[in-house]
């Protein structure tokens, strides 16, 4: 049975909501019933807009590429001008991945890592552009690699480029404010916010003939960040972002970043020479534990403990022995042995350093002078009268090309990391056969690129 009160009640419920009208307000209210919230308080907290404004220009997106051929279709009109299918391939550029840069002049000298330039089989990529805060796109020539130090140096053609002052890295504290600006997995420029977590930290990653100094820090560095800048709370460039620790491959808060100190030394070597040559001193360190620095009588455990010295070795010789304690080295603190390596690794063939150290607990200074390394190859660089602006060094069968300006660049097609192989249909593993082989005019030079064999016209005025 139908309960007549209930579909009454429910009848003139909605009878009663059909006849009530739409909420509004009253004309020329609203404004006032939902108002604009006044200005906020000045921050009790700086705010670091300004500094990034002017930071995040100097810093750029790098793209490294190798130049691959795709095997161009039927071609009748080319077969009968007589062209041959290598000629009718088209050339074309592939991105192989994306680093970050720092723009330390303003006419276009830019710091990065060399891991960022460099291709999977170890030599330079085939190409290089470089992306500005304002989107110009413009190709960049490599002046120099350190793989030792993850270090390259690029050059761009263009003036009047925001630029990054470089700070002394030696004055940053555990605990000071840093910021970390670069192009994260290609989102776009992106600056992070940390703290200098420690110092002097070596962590394997650039091999055991590398050269490591880190700085560590908890701002967010991630794939894509490498070579972007750490900067202070001044704005000034404190470290070269290159690694993080992280189990896939995401930040975790624990990043890694090449002092400026040490990275500004190397870019003066490429900048000048192309590439950096060591000086051998002969001499193998450990870390310092409780019971060696106790027996220096040192008020720390710190510095490098010589381990071993080569017979007739330029450490041998300024009277250095197995057991001394290095505790500064060119008037710096030794605080590892990480440190006495990157100190003398500094250091040109023929060069000088200051060793002071500790024996039985008396302090000594002697002079240590850099010899060549015996294990190095004669990579001596030249030019050759023909070609100015490429310097060369000879290889195991072929002239290598160490570095070449843009302008000889663009008339030579010759890239850094290229072997010349053949000069007009002679060999040129020399540079003496090199020069007999140039001569004026166009000349037919056979090279090995990292992508393979190229045949280059280069003309010579």
């Amino acid at each position: 049975m139908l309960d007549l009160r209930y579909w009454t009640l429910c009848l003139l419920s909605t009878a009663a909501f059909a006849a009530d009208e739409s909420p509004h307000l009253a004309p020329g209210t609203a404004a006032a019933h939902f108002p604009v919230a006044t200005p906020a308080p000045a921050p009790s907290a700086p705010t670091y807009a300004p500094l990034l404004a002017r930071v995040t220009p100097a810093v750029v997106s790098v793209f490294p590429a190798r130049i691959v051929k795709e095997a161009a279709g039927d071609d009748p009109l080319g077969r009968f001008f007589g062209r041959s299918k290598d000629e009718t391939d088209k050339e074309h550029e592939r991105t192989q991945g994306l680093g970050s840069g720092v723009i330390i002049s303003d006419d276009g000298w830019i710091i990065t890592n060399s891991h960022v330039v460099l291709l999977p089989n170890g030599k330079v990529a085939d190409a290089i552009s470089v992306e500005l805060s304002d989107r110009r796109r413009l190709p960049a020539q490599v002046a120099g690699v350190d793989a030792a130090t993850d270090l390259a140096l690029l050059k761009i053609a263009a003036t009047g480029l925001p630029t990054l002052p470089i700070a002394d890295s030696d004055a940053v504290m555990i605990g000071d404010l840093v910021f970390a600006v670069g192009n994260p997995f290609k989102v776009g420029m992106t600056a992070t916010m940390g703290m200098v977590s420690a110092k002097q930290r070596t962590i394997g990653i650039n091999g055991p003939g590398g050269f490591e100094d880190f700085i560590q820090t908890d701002a967010a560095i991630n794939p894509g960040n490498s070579g972007g800048a750490l900067v202070d709370a001044a704005g000034r460039l404190v470290g070269i972002n290159s690694a993080i620790y992280s189990g896939g491959g995401g930040n975790l808060g624990i990043g890694f970043a090449i002092p400026s100190n040490l990275a500004r030394q190397i870019v003066l070597r490429l900048a000048e020479e192309g590439r950096v040559v060591r000086g051998f001193f002969g001499i193998q360190s450990e870390e310092v534990d409780a019971d060696a620095a106790a027996a220096a009588k040192l008020d720390a455990i710190h510095g490098a403990k010589i381990a071993a010295l080569m017979d007739g070795g330029p450490g041998a010789k300024a009277g250095l022995l197995a057991g001394d304690i290095v505790l500064q080295a060119g008037g710096r603190a030794v605080e590892t042995r990480g440190a006495l390596r990157i100190a003398l690794s500094l250091v040109k063939p023929g060069g000088e350093i200051a060793v002071e150290f500790s024996r039985g607990g008396e302090r000594k200074t002697v002079t240590l002078t850099a010899a060549a390394d015996p294990e190095a190859k004669d990579s001596a660089t030249f030019e050759l009268a023909a070609l100015p602006g490429v310097k060369f060094r000879a290889g195991k069968d072929a002239l290598v090309v160490a570095s070449v300006t843009p302008e000889a660049a663009r008339k030579t097609q010759l890239e850094a990391g290229m072997e010349i192989v053949e000069i007009n249909g002679e060999p040129s593993a020399t540079a003496s056969a090199a020069e007999a082989a140039l001569r004026s005019g166009v000349n037919k030079v056979k090279a090995r690129a990292a992508d393979g064999d190229r045949t280059l016209a280069v003309r010579i005025e």
